[in-house]
């Protein structure tokens, strides 16, 4: 059967560093996000606008994980799929699901990007960028569990 990916995903191949894996075989979970985060650099410069004269920059505000199976070491890229999962006045969030060389599902992710100005406060998301996040929004997360807010 071959796997069919929606348009609103891109899929990023990452290398693995031998030093990624720690002692019970298998890549740590700081290795994880380190990977999670060369695949959200490589998605944004890839699909999305960066104007030069720009006082607005984004940051990560939130990450969050569920590791469904080990992640092992691999000379071969794990591929990691992503697609924007919300779009808010002054951020967005960035699903992730990362594929093993094997084909196994080994994490699921979000991370949290806020917009902000030059004094470091939350601002508007430019429309540009607001319109090239539309053609990239796909389906939530589906988290084994989610905080509830009170």
């Amino acid at each position: 059967m071959v796997e069919t990916i929606p348009m609103a995903t891109h899929e990023v191949a990452v290398p693995m560093r031998w030093a990624d894996m720690d002692a019970l075989q298998h890549i740590n979970n700081v290795a994880m996000m380190r990977l999670l985060e060369e695949a959200r650099i490589r998605f944004l410069t890839e699909n999305v606008p960066q104007p030069r004269e720009s006082t607005v920059t984004m940051f990560v505000a939130h990450h969050e994980i569920d590791y469904l199976a080990p992640l092992l070491y691999s000379p071969e890229p794990v591929r990691i799929v992503l697609h924007v999962t919300r779009i808010g006045r002054s951020g967005f969030d960035l699903g992730y699901e990362v594929v093993a060389t094997d084909g196994a599902v080994a994490a699921i992710a979000e991370t949290s990007m806020v917009v902000v100005d030059g004094a470091g406060r939350p601002a508007p998301l430019p429309a540009a960028l607001r319109t090239e996040l539309a053609g990239l929004v796909g389906d939530p997360v589906p988290f084994r569990r989610r905080r509830v807010s009170v």
